[in-house]
């Protein structure tokens, strides 16, 4: 985020992909290299915790 989150704030993170505007998209979130979920391009973390800290990424499943 552009911002520092701290414990108990609301976090959603969205994955964009350039040049794209078909609302079918998906994609697959990774924390610290580990997928946490998949099929989607929002994942909420409602109350953010000290066990929530790591890295965060998405890509799509079959074009990266």
């Amino acid at each position: 985020p552009v911002h520092p989150v701290t414990e108990g704030d609301h976090l959603t993170l969205h994955c964009l992909y350039q040049h794209t505007t078909s609302p079918n998209l998906r994609a697959d979130f990774y924390k610290d290299g580990s997928l946490i979920q998949n099929q989607t391009t929002e994942m909420s973390i409602t109350t953010v915790s000290k066990s929530h800290e790591g890295f965060y990424y998405c890509k799509h499943p079959e074009r990266g």
